[in-house]
């Protein structure tokens, strides 16, 4: 499938844009099964933990029990009654809900939460906790998942353009699914998670954006499995201030992990066209920088860029994009000349924090507690 070229320009804008946002309302949730044989209380712990760190409140805890007939039913109930709260609040809500336990996958391919191995009591997580917010008429609700589980990587589904945030961070993605991912003694991704972001509140970040975090913890040498992020609704992901130092601009960390992708796009493209696309390149900040790896026609136009992870996964599933693979390092292939737009190395192809005497056009004003109307 292919992407138009104004919606390629506006989706990379918007994946490359970093800003914390001003929440006048915060809520959240935590779901556990009572008969739990996962140490799930202990993620939920984490979880709050987090939510500590990042100076939310509590969350309420939901701890489903084994009189339970109709979980499904009744989860669904309260994530609305939330929903409701946040869209009584004055200015932009933000919604986090947290699942641990056990997962499998459903008769459709869908993520179903379960009480244990052995149990036949289970609610589809997909239909009672995430499609709950596919019909809010409200933009001013952003949500966050986390499904701490396997099979978690199934609840990620092709995302829509809209002008709120819905976010899923899943424990493991297709690839790294292990069921001995998450045992004992290694952690589990609501543990990784909060240890990750109370490191960085430690040495002084400004901010930190989720889909950043499951880059690094992607990027990690010894990690058995590896989080899966994708974006439902949006282009964007949710970004929290960090009290503190705030001595470490985010926007000046180069990645630790790259995505090499292509995008098809339909319109045919002429050389000043070119030449506007890779100054629009060029403008991004480093943290976020996408390199032009190559421009092929295809009947239509085949691009290969490469970028942080955190980038692309917030586009992954979008229609146009396809990841290639995901590397630690750029390209070595020093591309021949060639009449018209050239590739790397030239001053297009090369990220702006390492062209000499350039001046970054974004600055950390733009993206730190940028308040969202």
């Amino acid at each position: 499938m292919e992407i138009k070229l104004e919606e390629f320009r506006t989706t990379l804008q918007a994946a490359v844009r970093q800003q914390a946002i001003r929440y006048t309302a915060s809520h959240a949730l935590a779901i556990r099964w009572e008969e739990d044989n996962t140490s799930a209380q202990q993620d939920t712990a984490h979880f709050q933990s987090m939510l500590k760190t990042l100076q939310l409140p509590a969350a309420q805890e939901l701890v489903i029990p084994s009189t339970d007939r109709t979980p499904g039913w009744n989860i669904a109930g309260v994530l609305r009654d939330v929903v409701s709260k946040a869209e009584k609040s004055a200015g932009r809500s933000l919604i986090m809900v947290h699942y641990a336990g056990h997962g499998k996958l459903g008769p459709n391919g869908n993520l179903l939460a379960v009480e244990g191995p052995s149990s036949n009591r289970s609610f589809d997580a997909q239909r009672c906790l995430v499609d709950q917010v596919d019909l809010l008429d409200s933009m001013l609700i952003d949500i966050l998942f986390i499904f701490d589980c396997c099979y978690s990587f199934t609840a990620c589904r092709e995302p829509e353009l809209a002008g709120r945030i819905v976010e899923i961070i899943g424990a493991s993605d297709n690839a790294s699914s292990s069921p001995l991912a998450n045992s004992p003694p290694r952690n589990t991704l609501t543990a990784k998670i909060a240890g990750e972001i109370r490191c960085r509140q430690r040495q002084g970040h400004q901010y930190v954006e989720f889909a950043d975090v499951v880059q690094a913890l992607r990027s990690r040498e010894n990690a058995v499995t590896k989080p899966v992020h994708r974006l439902k609704m949006g282009t964007s992901s949710i970004c929290l201030p960090l009290g503190g130092l705030n001595i470490v601009n985010p926007l000046r960390i180069p990645p630790t992990l790259r995505a090499v992708f292509s995008v098809a796009i339909t319109n045919d493209m002429n050389q000043q066209e070119l030449d506007q696309f890779t100054a629009l390149l060029r403008s991004f900040p480093p943290n976020a920088a996408i390199v032009l790896e190559g421009v092929y026609p295809t009947g239509s136009m085949c691009f290969i860029l490469s970028s942080a992870y955190a980038v692309y996964s917030k586009l992954s599933g979008m229609r146009g994009y396809k990841l290639i693979s995901e590397v630690t390092g750029h390209n070595r292939l020093r591309q021949p000349e060639a009449p018209g737009l050239s590739v790397s190395p030239k001053k297009e192809n090369v990220p702006l924090s390492k062209q000499p005497g350039s001046i970054p056009s974004y600055s950390a004003e733009n993206f730190i507690a940028e308040e969202m109307d």
